[in-house]
């Protein structure tokens, strides 16, 4: 007779095998048809919910997602998010090479937040009669969506520029340093709204954003003193020993502890240690190296998993559900399109790639699954909003691509690679051929 741990075990193992396959299967299917692997994922865990493998197969799905399974499953996928977001944070590498590019990437950040949170929360007006919960104030729903819509997923934007080789293109760079301050910027509305959820008002929530604000400023000022040296050594040597890793590792979960403590969640413990760490150049790949295959394999389904958890389609159809759900999407897709083309085209850009800009500023991917399972566990959302939310999510990465190719094609996107190699490579030909052979 098994005990009470050993029945845990065996089910949070078969949950844990189930959820790794089934993302891996829907990440492969959506690399197929021309997607980003994370919108296949994010489809998976949708599957694994109420909507279809509760559904068609509830004996199952009760065994491997049981009430007694969903805690440890939540556990493991906010440890891997603290990960997760810490590696996001450490990538935040931008070095100008004129005014102009160093505001560019700014304004068109601030004009993505500012856009979408007007957008969000008048389609929160909308949708508040029939979906705001109980007890939650009209002004915290209104800016917890509008927050929520305004997130710009810079992981999955920077590696798909990856993928396509424009990260070393003028697009590329604006791109990737607009999502990250973009994102910067939403982690901050999203710690406001959690101060203001959890203390009830703007004067009792100085107990959250006051600790909040020490614990950046001492990262800020601490952490570059400990952590230069060894890093620097760690990219000398080309590895990232154990007594380093460990000690990263330590300082994510005292981080992610404090920032749960404090009401704010462990994600923005993570994120600002990894922004906080000093830029020594060529770190994060090798960090990459040792973490994120273990964090992007098997913690994040587990993430996508426990959101899919909390989504329930089954009722989708209904006509009040689908014009919510198209509400929002008009609101969340519009209102980043109209902030890039209107930002980039101020700045002298072209219509082509303005639009491709407002594409790719519309995949939220991951960091909206974030916020929205945020805003569901303080109470600031109920379960039909977050569905649909979790919907845009899948929606709005998904059209990502397609706008971006409406412009670069293979051929537009070598020449913006060629634009930028030839005003970056030194001028002397002799020069470039013993740059060339001295990087092998």
């Amino acid at each position: 007779m098994h005990d009470g741990n050993m029945q845990t075990l065996l089910a949070v193992t078969a949950a844990l095998l189930v959820i790794v396959v089934a993302a891996q299967v829907c990440g492969r299917i959506a690399v197929k048809v021309g997607q980003p692997a994370v919108v296949g994922e994010m489809v998976s865990g949708i599957l694994l919910g109420p909507t279809a493998l509760g559904a068609f197969a509830p004996g199952f799905s009760g065994y491997v997602f049981s009430e007694a399974t969903k805690p440890t499953l939540y556990v493991i996928a906010m440890v891997g998010l603290s990960l997760y977001m810490f590696l996001v944070g450490l990538e935040h590498e931008h070095h100008p090479a004129s005014r102009r590019e160093a505001v560019l990437p700014v304004v068109l950040a601030a004009a993505g937040l500012l856009c979408p949170l007007l957008a969000g929360g008048a389609a929160a007006l909308y949708l508040e009669a029939d979906f705001r919960p109980e007890g939650v104030s009209l002004p915290l729903f209104v800016l917890f969506v509008g927050g929520a819509l305004a997130v710009t997923a810079f992981p999955m934007l920077a590696r798909v520029l990856q993928e396509r080789g424009m990260v070393h293109t003028d697009f590329g760079g604006v791109a990737t340093r607009a999502a990250a301050i973009d994102d910067a910027l939403a982690w901050c509305v999203l710690a406001v709204v959690g101060a203001l959820a959890v203390h009830g008002n703007v004067l009792d929530s100085w107990k959250t954003i006051v600790p909040a604000a020490g614990f950046a400023v001492a990262a800020f000022l601490i952490l570059p003193r400990i952590f230069r040296k060894p890093m620097t050594r760690a990219v000398r040597e080309g590895h990232v020993d154990d007594r380093l890793l460990v000690a990263l590792l330590g300082l994510v979960l005292a981080a992610a502890w404090f920032t749960d403590y404090i009401g704010i969640y462990s994600v923005f413990g993570g994120f600002i240690c990894g922004v906080a760490l000093p830029r020594v150049r060529g770190f994060s790949a090798l960090l990459n190296a040792r973490l994120l295959q273990a964090v992007r394999c098997l913690f994040l389904p587990v993430f996508f998993a426990f959101s899919g958890l909390n989504t329930d389609l089954t009722g989708a159809l209904n006509a009040d559900y689908l014009a919510a759900l198209g509400v929002v999407f008009a609101a969340a897709f519009v209102s980043k399109v109209i902030a890039s083309l209107g930002v980039l085209r101020a700045f002298r850009w072209g219509w082509g790639e303005s639009v491709a800009m407002g594409g790719l500023m519309n995949a939220r991917g991951l960091m909206i699954l974030i916020f929205i399972n945020i805003g569901l566990a303080i109470g600031v959302l109920e379960e039909r909003l977050f569905s649909i939310l979790v919907l845009i999510a899948v929606l709005t990465t998904a059209v990502a691509m397609p706008f971006y190719r409406l412009h670069f094609t293979p051929t537009r996107e070598q020449d913006a690679r060629d634009r930028w190699a030839a005003r970056h490579s030194p001028a002397d030909p002799d020069r470039r051929f013993l740059q060339a052979a001295a990087t092998g």
